[in-house]
């Protein structure tokens, strides 16, 4: 393998550094190679982690690693993942996934025993190979500074691994070299993709070899779907196609160790095998045969909303990192062919990579690891990527409310026992707090009970048997899923049968324990709308599920999909609506709640009963407040803006001088304030709402005097500075009074900025008036020039300049010519600049 030429760089670093990261194509040997050659090199005394992002790579990698030492798995190597591991006293080498690693760091902090962590296919920002990243580095720096950590990657592309570990020594390895051929092949216009992808790997296989020269036709293909369901229907569409030699192979996390291991192995002699597989197989694995690749381009990704709570499924484009990966795999053993169905111009437009998982998904998971290790915020550890703040806050808020971190995030002792049941906070919290009823009832049927809920809402690929839980209770009672069953049983302590649980099982107590976990998702019926939840997020059921017709439901799992307004319930169960008056009665609350009714342009407030969002009851509460209307009026103006107002003319031009002065008063001993609309709006409390006291209704507000109280909102001192910098009007040599109106820009949102060389005073006064000037005024202590807007004797505009010299030289002329025929009894003098101003026509002007 090519790992093989820096295989000796990489054993020498061990031997003086402590952190190594390796950067090494896909088929490079990295994730089987190298761990061989540390176990034979003897180097590495103590035990070796490896985390792999994948459970079918994890099997994968220690059965290949172990078949090289001729042992069987369990022996010098093992792997352990969750529900399922192959370990001994002798093992040296684990290979573990899906938070293992995690948990080992939380319950032995020292890593006793290990002396070096490989996290393989690092690239992939899984969440688990990053927090387990975070937490190593952190035991190494404060606990075990000999312990060796190597970061595997791909690629360090968009990869800040050098930040977290600087004084790492970076290895580069080289891929395999094997040729791919790269096709593209889009879909049709009025074409269905997955009819398209059959017809294209139906041509693939029954090419005839004897009409090319191309070897990859000989051999077996590998096909890249997003999901279970499209893997089965792409197989039904290829069982007609294909003959009886070539046989389909579906790949994806549900499948049993047998079936994925069928994926894997090479077809028998004179076979052919087509893999339909998830990007499950994108990397780690080699599937032997496999010379071609077609590539859906797609990829079914979660992204968590957090207005509602859970995570969005859509199918989505994969990344240009992800389409080389997929292609990457026809070239593993020998030269290869890779077909795209999507166009060249189309590739160019693909994310370059991926974005991390902890952008995308819910972390209320990892949010309890930070707390048991000590960590009150994310920031606290040295993560790749930080999480969006959101998305954090969320997650230590239902921390909060199930009770297993305080205020501070302080892990409470219900979380330090949740956090050792290792299951999701949510349905931990639902274990302890069933365990406690079942002791203070001296009966064990709502904690066994509680254990067969939480292994229906854990169990993967569940047969459809409609929404109700409670049809499903006996899958949590057989095969792996009972195993992990009895483990949480074991680790409760609780005693009795799980069996005469699941016979005594009734709706009433099974939406108990689904609220105790769930508290968010008691859910109401609302019509053919279907529910809402008590976190405001709608939800339906298929019309012929028969908990559509119930009143009330508790929803362990829905999902919000791509087009959907709404999101779609997966698992429920009724709710016996007593449960609310007694032991869910903690949920309900009373609330006073005032507003201001739109349709009637008044003021309301009631006295509720809810839960959550869910109102039970209410009543008109009639002691109200002026304090009450005044809070509504502004929460009303917060949320439609100043419109509500008269913030009329006078109030912009308000508005406008003082923004000015913000920006061109060089005076320190002067503060002006953010006379911004937005800035406006945010402090209405302080300049709008002591005028609020006896304002009733929107009419009233409507009439209040904005212009008169932004000046009032400024002390004397800041009123005569404002009135002297940006004066109103401007006196002329005859006596009169010009207004003076302030111009600035208007940004793509309508509201009014400050910007250099847009902004305008305008002065308006009739031409003769300015007869004698020889330039325009200036304000602002010279800083702006003033614009003259000259008029007629009917008041009508006939020229604006802020150059008053050239006017008179240059475009007065035409104005005079014009205007004398039309206006004869005044003035048009021929020297403009040097006549004496008037505001009376010739007859009435002294020495005319």
């Amino acid at each position: 393998m090519p790992i093989q030429v820096v295989l000796s760089d990489i054993l020498d670093a061990c031997t003086k550094t402590n952190q190594i990261i390796l950067q090494a194509p896909t088929g490079a040997g990295k994730s089987t190679a190298l761990p061989l050659a540390l176990l034979k090199s003897g180097i590495i005394k103590g035990k070796i982690l490896m985390l792999e992002p994948r459970r079918v790579a994890t099997r994968n990698v220690a059965g290949f690693i172990a078949n090289q030492l001729n042992q069987v798995v369990g022996q010098q190597v093992g792997y352990r993942v969750r529900g399922d591991s192959k370990v001994s006293a002798q093992t040296q080498l684990e290979v573990v996934t899906e938070g293992i690693l995690t948990r080992m760091i939380q319950q032995d902090p020292e890593l006793t025993g290990v002396d070096m962590i490989i996290f393989d296919e690092i690239h992939e920002r899984h969440l688990t190979t990053d927090i387990g990243l975070a937490l190593a580095i952190e035991v190494q720096q404060s606990l075990r500074e000999e312990l060796i950590i190597v970061a595997m990657s791909a690629t360090l592309a968009s990869l800040p691994l050098e930040q977290l570990m600087p004084e790492a020594t970076t290895i580069y390895s080289d891929g395999r070299s094997f040729p791919v051929e790269v096709v593209y092949q889009p879909v049709g216009a009025q074409q269905d993709w997955l009819a398209h992808m059959a017809n294209v790997i139906a041509d693939l296989m029954l090419t005839n070899t004897d009409n090319t020269t191309a070897d990859y036709y000989h051999g077996s293909l590998l096909a890249f779907l997003p999901g279970k369901g499209e893997i089965n229907r792409l197989a039904q569409l290829l069982l007609p196609k294909l003959g009886a030699n070539i046989i389909l192979c579906p790949m994806y996390g549900e499948l049993s160790t047998t079936e994925q291991d069928r994926a894997i192995k090479p077809p028998k002699p004179g076979q052919r095998k087509v893999v339909l597989a998830t990007n499950v197989a994108e990397s780690s694995l080699t599937i032997e045969g496999i010379t071609m690749v077609v590539d859906s381009g797609y990829q079914r990704s979660a992204s968590f909303n957090p207005k509602t709570g859970v995570s969005r499924l859509s199918l989505k484009r994969i990344s240009q990192a992800s389409a080389i990966q997929r292609s990457g795999r026809a070239g593993r053993l020998s030269s290869g062919l890779s077909v795209r169905l999507w166009s060249l111009e189309e590739q160019g437009r693909l994310l370059t990579v991926s974005p991390p998982e902890i952008s995308q998904t819910e972390l209320t998971a990892v949010a309890l690891d930070c707390a048991c290790w000590g960590a009150k915020q994310f920031s606290e550890l040295a993560l790749l990527t930080p999480a969006p703040i959101i998305h954090e806050q969320l997650a230590w808020q239902l921390l909060q409310q199930l009770e297993l971190v305080d205020k501070d995030h302080k892990l409470t002792a219900m979380g330090r026992d949740a956090h050792n049941l290792g299951c999701h906070p949510r349905l931990a919290h639902m274990l302890l707090a069933a365990k406690d009823l079942s002791e203070l009832n001296e009966n064990p049927h709502l904690a066994l009970l509680a254990c067969l809920v939480a292994g229906v809402i854990e169990a993967r690929g569940l047969p459809k048997k409609g929404a109700d839980i409670s049809r499903y209770l006996a899958i949590a009672n057989q095969g792996a899923q009972a195993q992990q069953v009895k483990q949480w049983q074991t680790k409760l302590a609780i005693k009795g049968d799980l069996k005469t649980a699941l016979a005594q099982a009734n709706d009433y107590d099974i939406s108990h324990l689904l609220a105790l976990a769930f508290p968010d998702r008691i859910a109401k019926a609302r019509g053919q709308l279907g529910f809402v939840l008590s976190n405001g997020t709608g939800v339906t059921l298929d019309h012929d599920d028969p908990l559509a017709n119930a009143n009330w439901l508790v929803v362990a799992d829905f999902q919000e999909t791509q087009g959907r307004n709404a999101g779609r319930v997966y698992l429920a169960c009724a709710l016996d609506e007593r449960l609310l008056k007694n032991e869910l009665s903690h949920l309900v609350s009373e609330q006073r709640v005032s507003g201001w009714d739109d349709t009637k342009g008044r003021f309301y407030a009631q006295k509720q009963t809810r839960i959550g969002e869910i109102v039970l009851s209410s009543v008109v509460d009639h002691q109200v407040t002026d304090a009450d209307i005044r809070e509504a009026l502004l929460l009303q103006l917060n949320q439609k803006g100043l419109s509500l107002v008269n913030f009329d003319d006078a109030a912009a031009q308000i508005q406008m001088r003082v923004m000015l002065a913000c920006a061109l008063d060089d005076n320190a001993k002067v503060f002006w304030p953010d006379y911004s609309s937005q800035s406006l709006q945010q402090t209405m409390s302080s300049w709008l709402s002591p005028y609020l006291t006896n304002i009733k209704n929107l009419t009233q507000l409507a009439k209040l005097n904005i212009a008169s109280l932004l000046v009032n909102n400024l002390t004397w001192e800041q009123q005569q500075r404002l009135d002297k910098l940006a004066p109103q009007h401007w006196k002329m040599a005859t006596g009169t009074h010009a207004p003076i109106r302030y111009q600035l820009p208007i940004d793509e949102f309508g509201q009014v900025y400050v910007a250099k060389g847009q902004a305008r005073a305008l002065l308006s006064v009739r031409l003769q008036e300015a007869l004698g000037m020889s330039a325009s005024p200036v304000i602002f202590n010279g800083k702006l020039m003033v614009t003259m807007e000259l008029l007629s004797p009917a008041q009508r505009p006939l020229a604006t300049t802020a150059d008053l010299a050239s006017f008179w030289q240059g475009p007065y002329i035409e104005v005079k010519k014009e205007m004398r025929g039309r206006y004869p009894k005044h003035l048009w003098p021929d020297d403009p600049a040097n006549t004496i101003a008037t505001k009376f026509t010739k007859k009435k002007t002294p020495g005319l």
